[in-house]
């Protein structure tokens, strides 16, 4: 054993490159997710994969679900039962506006926006990655200004 080989400043910061190097896969990845429904066109929101988009469970039924709701956008995601029960159960206190059929291209943003952060918090409890979260939390801002914009 070459006690140089365990040098601390070498071997912290190279951990620390493959945590970086991890973390940025994982974000590449989501990235990749999220932008997968944001440019889903009304053919492809009703594919459905053959895992849950948000726990990713496989070798279960399957179902779409519409990420804005039904009456506001086409795209959905694929999910499992459970993770639908819980989507749509969080997806009924939301503003109740959401109820009702709407014009308002604001609103239908504002809800997609919505649909996203309910999407990746309830990623991030099922998948125990604290990525999801922050880029949950990041969207807070935009649905809260738009909500309110349709407000006035």
């Amino acid at each position: 054993m070459i006690i140089s080989d365990y040098d601390p400043l070498i071997v912290v910061n190279e951990k620390i490159s493959i945590v970086n190097d991890y973390t940025q896969y994982e974000t590449n990845q989501i990235r990749a997710l999220l932008n997968s429904w944001i440019n889903q066109t009304p053919k492809e929101s009703e594919i459905r994969k053959d895992y849950c988009e948000i726990c990713a469970t496989r070798g279960v039924p399957f179902q779409g679900h519409h990420i804005a709701g039904e009456k506001h956008d086409d795209r959905q995601n694929t999910t499992c039962i459970p993770c639908h029960s819980i989507i749509t159960k969080r997806q009924k206190i939301w503003d109740a506006r959401w109820d009702e059929k709407t014009d308002s291209e604001t609103l239908k943003i504002a809800f997609f926006y919505r649909g996203l952060y309910e999407i990746l918090i309830l990623m991030a409890e099922k998948r125990q990655n604290l990525l999801y979260a922050r880029i949950a939390d990041s969207l807070i801002d935009p649905i809260a200004y738009l909500m309110r914009y349709e407000q006035n």
